[in-house]
């Protein structure tokens, strides 16, 4: 019998076929094949329970089914109730399947990809909470953008792509949406099994929570280089209990960093790691008396700052297309702006992009507008970075001319485009300059191994050629890695091949080759109706 599944599709004849195998006999490929024919009639499957719990949810009790009373909603509870009892679920669990199933019905190509194994429930679930109280033509073009190849990437890369198309279709219901969701903001906190605490805040800001979010790794980054012996999930976890303890009141950054040391000793002979003694409470080096109360700042600092990645257009106001947090996903427009004026000290990149958004040309700037109607203070904190993505056309001088609080910016842009040199770097040493660096980082967007994203500038510049075997640091022998992808390659026999610029090519100890294409440095949106037509561009 071959042991071949990925040419037959899902239904009776596949399942017959895959209930014959014997798995200790499969070679190693041919078990990964396996495993994935396996997966893809799982998702089969899904679509028909969901199909038949719609069904369900249409038809009332019998006994009912004259009433005039009986609405919609009384319908659906009804069916969802049947399912608790049928199943022996809960009531929640019950509503959420029902909902999801009914909301399927609405995207019947959604329903026969799922049905054809091509998507899972993960990826399905993705593009209904996406589409949630959108227009049935906003969604329709959603799904017929992205649905052709969501099979192939990673659920966290098709929600990304998808929210910005909804974004950039339509900014007022995304904005409102936000602002709605705002108002829902609340803290959670419950007790886990083993008798742990979770607490989280739902709802944030995106700009301010993902501010914090940076600080508390910066923090926890800059102790262990200093020799907090813990990992780096633990010394995060205990300075966000301690900050909102007020544990640090009143100490400085260094200070802080000290004390986390203290907190994490290296650890001696037969002691464990990890195990702190019990702190005490944290004072302001030889001052008895309590700290003064820190003054209120007008605005919330950013240090250190996040990465942003927004389009020049959406930053000056002409449209509203959505802005990127690497490593979190879109944030709408005036999230964006926000961010990268208070970032307006931290490094601006920019890169030069083509119509298709691949990158022609990048480097940094220390222009920033002047006078600009989104109201850009003296001030603000040094951290993070804000990406530029600018396509050619933005640099035309008689563009430039019509926007003369962008023009000092612009113009620098449009100066080092047209007087660009190569990169100037050695190829023998064992570390790119920050040029190269940058450059890779760009280009690539994020972590090469399939379905990982982290965002390049999180990751290891990586030698694919190994440096210790005479490769050269240059960019067609550079990509970025993360640390545990990284030691994928090293130590644990993963290949990894470039076949082109847009191209890479895994292949794991197994045998099984895996592609993974580089995405565009800013994928066009759709446009606005008033946005002037750049075709001739």
């Amino acid at each position: 019998m071959s042991s071949r599944f990925s040419s037959l599709r899902t239904g009776p004849k596949l399942a017959r076929r895959l209930a014959q195998v014997e798995l200790g006999s499969l070679p190693n490929e041919a078990l990964l094949d396996y495993a994935h024919a396996e997966f893809r009639q799982l998702s089969s499957q899904q679509a028909r329970v969901w199909a038949a719990f719609a069904e369900i949810a249409r038809r009332a009790p019998l006994a009912l089914d004259s009433s005039p009373a009986f609405t919609p909603g009384q319908r659906f509870d009804a069916a969802a109730s049947e399912l608790v009892a049928e199943l022996r679920v809960s009531k929640p669990f019950a509503t959420h399947e029902l909902e999801h199933a009914q909301d399927l019905e609405a995207m019947p190509t959604v329903a026969a990809a799922l049905r054809a194994g091509r998507i899972d429930r993960n990826r399905v679930l993705v593009l209904l909470d996406v589409c949630t109280g959108l227009s049935d033509e906003h969604r329709d073009t959603i799904i017929a953008e992205v649905l052709p190849g969501a099979g192939s990437v990673p659920p966290a890369k098709l929600r990304a792509h998808a929210q910005r198309l909804a974004i950039a279709l339509d900014p007022e219901w995304a904005e409102r949406r936000y602002r709605l969701s705002l108002r829902e903001q609340r803290v959670v906190c419950y007790i886990a099994d083993d008798g742990t605490v979770t607490l989280s805040g739902q709802n944030l800001d995106a700009d301010q929570a993902h501010a914090a979010k940076a600080h508390v790794w910066e923090l926890a980054r800059a102790a262990k280089r200093a020799g907090a012996h813990a990992s780096s999930d633990k010394l995060r976890a205990t300075l966000f209990t301690a900050l909102l303890n007020q544990h640090y009141l009143g100490l400085g950054r260094q200070e802080i960093i000290a004390e986390l040391v203290k907190q994490f000793p290296k650890p001696v002979p037969d002691q464990p790691a990890e195990e702190p003694t019990q702190p005490e409470p944290a004072r302001p080096a030889a001052d008895p008396k309590p700290a003064p109360a820190a003054k209120p700042q007008p605005h919330p600092t950013m240090a250190p700052g996040v990465e942003l990645r927004v389009g020049f257009a959406t930053l000056m106001g002409l449209c509203d297309h959505p802005g990127e947090i690497a490593g979190a996903g879109p944030v709408i427009a005036a999230v964006a702006r926000d961010i990268a004026c208070a970032q307006r000290r931290g490094e601006w990149r920019f890169a030069i992009v083509d119509e298709h958004g691949r990158l022609l040309f990048d480097g940094i700037t220390r222009h920033r507008p002047t006078n600009s109607p989104t109201g850009y203070p003296a001030g603000g904190a040094r951290g993070g970075i804000v990406e530029l993505h600018v396509p050619t056309y933005l640099l035309d001088p008689a563009f430039i001319d019509e926007h003369p609080q962008w023009a000092p910016l612009l113009t620098d842009l449009a100066q080092q485009y047209a007087t660009q040199k190569p990169i100037a770097q050695n190829p023998t040493a064992r570390a790119p300059g920050q040029p190269l660096r940058r450059r890779v980082q760009i280009r690539h967007r994020y972590c090469l191994f399939p379905s990982c994203r982290r965002p390049a500038g999180q990751t290891q510049t990586d030698h694919r050629h190994d440096y210790a075997h005479g490769g050269v640091t240059l960019e067609k022998n550079l990509g970025p890695l993360c640390e545990a992808h990284h030691d994928l390659k090293t130590r644990w026999g993963w290949r990894l091949i470039k076949q082109d610029d847009q191209t890479y090519l895994w292949i794991s100890p197994y045998g099984r080759k895996h592609l993974v294409t580089i995405e565009p440095v800013a994928p066009p949106l759709p446009d606005p109706p008033d946005w002037p037509d750049t075709s001739a561009a």
